[in-house]
């Protein structure tokens, strides 16, 4: 590292400070990415069907990661440490079935019923039913900021219920409601399945999901027939959502966790159903009411409640041996041999062991706090 004393131009702490800034910038373009195929994927069923889209944007993000994650092996030690072995397969394979074939097609089916900007909105349910299941499955729990962050979030979904000049209420409305619903309890599921796989690269984990997805339903589409109507335009549209919105934003995703820790990366990256209204209102030129814009300002407060949960009370690590990609903080405090020239490596992934800790600090439910209380 070549640092000028008298400038202090390239100082560590100038260093860091950028990184911390590129990391935000990096987690809010994944949101914005990500909200981008809510009025993407709108127009795209005005003449497709969404098991066929589905198949389509889950493909292409799949490739699109399966490359990023050939690319980043930068050597063999490395890519067996992110090998997915084992009962993993099993974990995986859940998560194929629900986040990458039901859950898309649940989406894109309700996403037909509703407008864009109630579908994006609704999307603040996905973090929902992912801290709620994990509290049911695994033992974790909810602290005060999470229980209110979910009350505010089911605010905001009666208030999008309530009737207004701008909203015709209806059976055709309840059921695409439900459908968004349903989507997300199933990436709810989604995301508890895939923690288990969390130790493993995240690129590989979504080129297998998406890879694997995609096929499936456009298998399904073949079989019953449910491709509708495509042309060269829609094709291509599709497989830039996907790759984008599905693919990209994962990539800049992870990126960030390893720039900003996991509640500043999810705290923004919580913004993107808010972005997918915003985006739905301008692309889609949708309604605006009242109640819409108080359901957009409830949801996204209770989504940034329950992105920044997280609890303190004595607990204990017991003795684990693993390797992941991590940096040093107060659970890996390993020493390196030999040490590289440019000091030790950050993110890096090794063998390394944890001696068993017993203290207390706040924490949240991430790959090294997941005890029962």
């Amino acid at each position: 590292m070549y640092w000028n004393q008298s400038m202090g131009l390239n100082s560590p702490e100038r260093l860091r400070s950028r990184s911390i800034r590129t990391g935000q910038l990096e987690v809010l373009a994944a949101a914005l990415a990500f909200a981008a195929s809510v009025p993407a994927s709108k127009l795209l069923l005005r003449g497709i069907t969404p098991l066929a889209l589905s198949g389509a944007l889950y493909l292409s993000a799949g490739a699109l990661c399966a490359l990023l994650a050939l690319f980043s092996r930068r050597s063999s030690r490395r890519a067996e440490s992110h090998a997915i072995r084992g009962t993993e397969w099993f974990w995986l394979a859940g998560a194929v079935l629900s986040g990458g074939v039901a859950a898309p097609l649940l989406l894109f089916a309700g996403l037909r019923q509703v407008s864009g900007h109630a579908a994006g909105l609704l999307l603040n349910f996905e973090a929902v039913f992912t801290i709620g299941l994990g509290a049911l499955l695994s033992g974790e729990r909810l602290g005060r900021r999470g229980w209110l962050g979910a009350a505010v979030v089911i605010l905001g979904s009666v208030m999008l219920a309530v009737p207004g000049e701008p909203i015709t209420p209806g059976p055709t409305r309840l059921a695409g409601i439900t459908l968004v619903i349903a989507a997300c309890a199933l990436w709810g599921l989604d995301n508890n399945l895939t923690q288990r796989v969390s130790v493993r690269d995240a690129r590989q984990i979504v080129a297998i999901k998406g890879l694997a997805g995609g096929l499936t339903s456009l298998l399904l589409a073949a079989a019953f027939g449910g491709f509708g109507h495509w042309n060269v335009l829609s094709l291509i549209a599709a497989v830039g959502v996907g790759a984008v919105s599905f693919g990209l934003s994962i990539a800049l995703f992870v990126r960030g966790l390893r720039q900003l820790g996991v509640l500043q990366t999810g705290m923004l990256f919580a913004l993107a159903p808010g972005f997918a209204a915003i985006l739905s209102w301008v692309v889609l030129r949708e309604s605006l009411g009242g109640w819409g814009l108080l359901a957009l300002a409830s949801m996204t407060a209770g989504a940034l409640l329950l992105a920044t949960d997280r609890h303190e009370h004595v607990h204990e690590h017991e003795a684990l041996e693993h390797a992941h990609e991590h940096t040093h903080d107060e659970h890996h405090e390993h020493e390196h041999a030999p040490v590289p020239a440019a000091g030790v490596p950050r993110p890096h992934a090794h063998l390394h062991r944890h001696e068993p800790l017993v203290h207390a600090h706040p924490h949240v439910h991430d790959l090294h706090h997941r005890h029962r209380h």
